[in-house]
């Protein structure tokens, strides 16, 4: 387990975000895609750049956001086949502990924010569209 998924443990948290000098520049302990979207509203990209992302889950969906702010690195409990795909493409390290075919959704079957980024190749089109989708489901469940 490397370092920084062990810190994540260590914390009880669901996501990190280091920066390039290895300070935590924001933390979650909030499941899903929505913190690393959240992290992206409040730092900006300009700070995000070059950051080690550290997740419990990372998906295709999150991949695609990971190159979108220019991550230097990501680690992840749990990966999917499209992430490790979409990393590699990017030249973005990556580590995990445990590899599945997709990310399943909180109601079973596939995760509704993998759905919306099948067939995107674009980090920006894909940040959109998985902000677009939180947005619809955050004005549903308020």
């Amino acid at each position: 387990m490397s370092r920084y998924l062990g810190e994540l443990r260590r914390r009880g948290l669901s996501l990190l975000i280091y920066n390039r000098v290895g300070d935590i520049l924001y933390s979650s302990g909030e499941g899903g895609v929505k913190p690393l979207i959240d992290a992206v509203e409040s730092l900006g990209l300009r700070r995000l750049r070059g950051c080690i992302v550290v997740d419990k889950v990372v998906g295709r969906a999150a991949a695609l956001i990971a190159a979108y702010i220019h991550a230097s690195e990501v680690h992840a409990v749990v990966m999917s086949w499209g992430a490790e795909k979409t990393l590699h493409r990017f030249g973005i390290p990556y580590s995990f502990l445990v590899e599945t075919p997709y990310i399943r959704g909180r109601r079973g079957g596939r995760c509704p924010f993998e759905r919306i980024v099948e067939g995107v190749d674009n980090p920006e089109e894909a940040y959109r569209r998985v902000k677009e989708l939180l947005s619809r489901l955050m004005e549903k469940f308020l």
